[in-house]
């Protein structure tokens, strides 16, 4: 049973999904915080989560180029990638958050159920098309 257990972490667990959670988190209580604090005054969702994503996703491209999947691409072509990808999610995420808002969802749970279906499959993006090791 243990080896079983063992094979399986050996192909599939990776150290930099540790640390991609870790700054996930961080980046994403960031994000709501500041959505939420935006938000109340000015009551527009987009100039919410424009100004919450661009404060936290400039920390979490630097963190996930430097520490998570230590990239030593050029940030050009990473930065590239990670701006594409992050412009398709805010996207997605800002009509996500207003089509549930519209729904009479509160705006602070609305924030948060984007990121169930985003995160998983950001990972997968990051790691293997944004910061892809060369080879």
């Amino acid at each position: 049973m243990k080896s079983k257990l063992k094979a399986l972490k050996d192909k599939y667990f990776e150290w930099s999904m540790i640390r991609w959670a870790l700054v996930g988190l961080f980046t994403n209580a960031l994000d709501y915080l500041i959505f939420i604090s935006v938000y109340g005054p000015i009551n527009s969702v987009v100039v919410a989560n424009f100004i919450s994503g661009f404060v936290s996703t400039s920390i979490n491209y630097y963190t996930h180029h430097r520490w998570t999947f230590k990239s030593k691409q050029d940030h050009s072509k990473s930065g590239t990638r990670y701006l594409l990808n992050l412009i398709f999610w805010w996207v997605v995420s800002t009509l996500s958050i207003k089509a549930l808002i519209v729904l009479e969802i509160d705006p602070k749970i609305a924030k948060l159920l984007p990121i169930l279906v985003i995160a998983p499959i950001n990972y997968f993006v990051l790691n293997h098309i944004v910061f892809k090791k060369k080879g």
